[in-house]
This record gives C-alpha cells, structure tokens and sequence, in this order.
C-alpha cells in the first residue's frame, strides 16, 4: 500500500523565514538609526547647554564689576593677564584676567570655543572668523564653538549663542 503525503505540513518554509528575517533587520536598522540621531541630538544640546552656562557666568562676573564693564570688551587675544585677586588688582586688571580665564575655559569646554564682549545692534549675526559687531546697540556676549560633523552635515559647522547684557 503506498504511503500518504498529509495536506497540511507544520514549520516555515524558506521564503517565509527570509521574509521575516528581512522585516527584522529592517526594524533593527531603523532602531539603530534613531538611537545614533538621539546621540548627536543630545550631543548639541550638552555644547549649547554649555555655551549658556559659560555666557550666563561672563555676565555674572560683569554684573559683580560694573565698574568695568568696559573693560570687558577686549579683542580675543592669547595668554593670561596678570593679576592675583588675592593680592589686589585694579579693577581693568581684575576685568582683563576674568575675561582670559573665561576664553580659556570656553577653549577646553567647547569644541573651538570662542567668545568676546562687544556692542551690536544685530547680535544674532556673525561667526568665529568674524563676529560682526557693530559698535552700536547694547552689550552682548557672543560665543563660538565648532559643531562635530555627522551623518547628515559631514562638514563641521560653526554655531553661536548670544546673550544680551542688561
């Protein structure tokens, strides 16, 4: 008596697990995708989160001397000025080494981190190269920093924050 084939088999055939393999890598890609974009995501917010701090501490330490606000407005330039708060210094002198020990700190913080005190009418304008202060308006505090290249922009790009002094 010859044997019978049933109808009905159990188990995946080959295209059915190839599909389903398909599907999953597919999901697995797009996972990984949005956690790289919440990594850089955060990355720049961490840099601005910085830039703020650091612009909101120049202003603070402006605040505290406004008897030489002044003073603060001085062109980026290398090296630390001399001055030893615990022995005394001169208020300019006070200012100059205030504003050299910010820019050193925004150097270490921030990728290619500048930043300088000026006038401006139009603050939101201006980069690292040229900040593109007017001389007219109100005090401002600008700081620079070089965003890293990703996926989507792979030049870096040069980013800002401003914030008006009162």
């Amino acid at each position: 008596m010859p044997t019978r084939i049933p109808h009905c088999q159990t188990g995946f055939s080959l295209v059915e697990l190839t599909v389903a393999t398909a599907i999953y890598s597919m999901g697995l890609g797009s996972l990984s995708l949005m956690l790289l974009l919440s990594v850089q995501g955060t990355s720049e917010a961490s840099l601005e989160t910085t830039a703020a701090t650091q612009a909101g501490s120049l202003a603070e330490m402006i605040l505290m001397t406004s008897d030489a606000a002044g003073h603060y407005a001085l062109p980026p330039g290398p090296g630390t000025v001399p001055c030893d708060p615990a022995q005394g210094c001169s208020v300019e002198e006070m200012a100059a080494w205030q504003l050299s020990s910010w820019r050193r700190h925004l150097a270490t913080e921030l990728p290619g981190g500048m930043g300088l005190v000026c006038r401006d009418a139009t603050p939101n304008d201006g980069d690292a190269e040229d900040a593109a202060c007017s001389g007219e308006g109100g005090a401002v505090i600008k700081v620079f920093w070089q965003v890293p290249p990703s996926a989507s922009e792979p030049d870096a790009s040069s980013t800002r924050h401003v914030l008006r002094l009162p």
